[in-house]
């Protein structure tokens, strides 16, 4: 199975952004990073610039609708201004760069905090070049006419390496599992039991080409199934405006039916293909026949020289008068006396083509190699004469064919025209638009049928590898899960059920399905939500960083013990956990400090943050503030 890479984020900067005191420089710990701090200080918003410093404004899944007749796709984004509107004096020189690695390269990311811009790439110490557009711009020219050219764009050469340092299939693929698995925000936005992010997981499984495939021929099926029901919408309106005169219509012009003219389409369509192929045939054929003439003109050019030289240098000048006259004739098989062609050729070289007597010869020429010379050559020209008349009998038999078909294409394309002029009986606007719709209708009933069978085929050949995989990875989501809730007090089951894009994952605690998040406590459902992206962190990638809004306000006593138990399992196997933590007491994050002590690193909102200032006596009294000073 493909390893994937998510990125360590090792440093961030923020610059000329007032909501913290700047230069605001963090060296994150690779093991335990936590943002302290009170309601309203900038925790959300310090996480949310992480995650924006590495993949931009996007915060989920891409989004599809349909919009006249045509598939419309869109990322969703933070709102505009989202960074800007939290600054109280706005600076258009506000900005974050963040230092992380991404499998084995470095990466230097710098984006504004004044508008969504990437504005500078540097990868392994070398700088990214392209133009530079803010991401709403980009994004419209993604989704637009324009994406053939996208490649311009800086954001989507950084795309692109994010790509190629991490394994992932798509850039989607990427951002999705940061937004929706490596971060978990106060809002609780359970993954696990969120079809579409099951789904997501489930195409790890699969192999990278059957990714593509797969995904390609479902947004087909979207779009044909989109488009066969908008058009019988709009067949149904014409219908009820038009009511008994449609039917009056069709009667006239029941000979022939739509259907009809569809199918004599397509065959005036095969049709003209198999013409197309017939006429490169043909070409290619004339191509050949011209090409094999000038070979036997070039041989029997090289021929007649070698002959020349031989026998100029050969025979005495008499007899080479005599044998320039008569043996050209002669060697073309006919008779220089009476031209009729039965001459069989008995030239030999030191012999009298006439009297077959031997000639005296000149002795400084040698005369095998100019015969071996001459025979080849003679060979050659015969095997061009023989694949010369071969080709044009090929290319006579071609020329019939074609006319052939051009024959029955004539006679199609009248049927053609009787079926239209016959369905085409009224001038009424209203019902040649019927008939446009409905011929519309069953192209992309076609189309979506197509799709459908194809889609059939490709989830028969991925399912029987993603249940396979899936045995190895419920393992490590049991792991999780018994870490979170006690293997003595629960009986943890993960099953995969269906198929290709209906499999969804079925999980059961104690003998019972939990069909969904209200089927648990709110600690069990956190923590089984936390297992799924935990495992998933680890089944998929080397090293990784895990991102959480401290749930410890919902947590029983019982479970903080399991919660620390279980993060620590994840930091001591090599990745990164960043965590929020709110100024009051909270025993989860003591626990966690206390384990880790010099190894954590926190970030102190109250210090850091431009409105703690009216709020830090009042929090100088709190036990945790107490003992995070000690």
């Amino acid at each position: 199975m493909k390893t994937y890479y998510l990125p360590r984020i090792k440093e961030l900067y923020i610059s000329n952004y007032d909501l913290y005191i700047c230069p605001f420089n963090v060296k994150f710990s690779e093991k335990i990073n936590l943002v302290f701090g009170t309601n309203g200080l900038g925790k959300t918003t310090f996480l949310n610039i992480i995650q924006y410093a590495i993949i931009g404004p996007y915060t989920g899944k891409v989004e599809s609708r349909n919009w006249k007749e045509q598939q419309k796709l869109k990322r969703p984004t933070l709102e505009k201004y989202y960074f800007r509107n939290r600054m109280h004096e706005q600076s258009d020189e506000a900005e974050v760069k963040v230092i992380f690695n991404l499998g084995n390269d470095k990466y230097q990311v710098v984006h504004s905090l004044y508008e969504h811009r990437l504005k500078k790439i540097i990868i392994n110490d070398k700088e990214i070049f392209g133009e530079n557009v803010n991401y709403d711009t980009y994004e419209k020219k993604y989704f637009g006419q324009d994406e053939r050219n996208i490649d311009r764009y800086l954001i989507d050469k950084y795309h692109r390496n994010l790509e190629k340092s991490s394994n992932f299939p798509d850039i989607n693929a990427f951002i999705l599992m940061i937004t929706e698995i490596m971060f978990f925000t106060e809002a609780r936005h359970f993954s696990f039991w969120n079809q579409n992010m099951t789904k997501s997981v489930l195409s790890k499984f699969m192999p990278i080409e059957k990714y593509f495939e797969y995904d390609e021929v479902q947004k087909l099926i979207k779009k044909y199934d989109s488009q066969e029901r908008l058009t019988s919408y709009k067949m149904s309106m014409i219908k009820e405006f038009l009511g008994e005169e449609l039917n009056k219509e069709n009667k006239e012009s029941k000979q022939y039916s739509l259907e009809d003219l569809q199918n004599i389409n397509n065959i005036i369509s095969e049709k003209n293909e198999k013409i197309s192929k017939y006429e490169k045939n043909l070409n290619k054929t004339d191509r050949e026949i011209k090409s094999n003439r000038i070979g036997i003109e070039k041989v029997g050019k090289q021929l007649l020289d070698i002959e020349q030289q031989w026998y100029n240098n050969v025979f005495p000048d008499k007899y080479q008068k005599a044998y320039n006259k008569y043996a050209p004739s002669i060697l073309a098989g006919i008779c220089p006396f009476c031209g009729e062609k039965h001459v069989v050729e008995l030239l030999e070289v030191d012999k009298c083509f006439y009297c077959n007597k031997p000639i005296k010869i000149k002795k400084n020429i040698n005369l095998n190699e100019l015969e071996i010379k001459r025979k080849n050559l003679d060979n050659e020209k015969r095997r061009l004469q023989n694949n010369y008349s071969l080709l044009e009998k090929e290319f006579a038999t071609i020329k019939i064919q074609l006319n052939e078909e051009n024959k029955e294409l004539l006679m199609l394309i009248e049927k053609q025209q009787k079926i239209k002029k016959t369905l085409d009986l009224t001038s009424n606007d209203n019902f040649v638009k019927y008939q446009q719709l409905e011929l519309k209708k069953l192209e992309y009933h076609k189309l979506l049928e197509q799709a459908k069978e194809r889609e059939q085929k490709l989830a028969s050949e991925i399912d029987s590898y993603t249940f396979d995989k899936f045995q190895d990875y419920s393992i490590t989501f049991k792991k999780y899960a018994y870490s979170f809730l006690g293997k003595n007090d629960s009986n943890i089951e993960l099953e995969l059920v269906g198929k290709s894009d209906e499999a969804f994952f079925k999980f059961y605690l104690n003998g019972t399905e939990r069909e969904s998040e209200i089927s648990l406590s709110e600690s069990q459902r956190i923590f089984v939500d936390m297992a799924y992206r935990l495992a998933t962190l680890e089944f998929f990638h080397n090293d990784s960083y895990f991102i959480s809004e401290t749930p410890d306000s919902t947590l029983d006593y019982f479970f903080e013990s399991n919660a620390v138990k279980t993060f620590s399992y994840f930091i001591d196997s090599g990745n990164t956990l960043f965590m929020s933590a709110n100024a009051r007491n909270s025993r989860l994050i003591n626990l966690l400090i206390e384990k880790y002590k010099k190894e954590y690193k926190l970030i102190n909102l109250l210090k850091i943050s431009t409105l703690a200032q009216k709020q830090l006596e009042e929090i100088k009294k709190l036990e945790f503030y107490s003992f995070l000073e000690d």
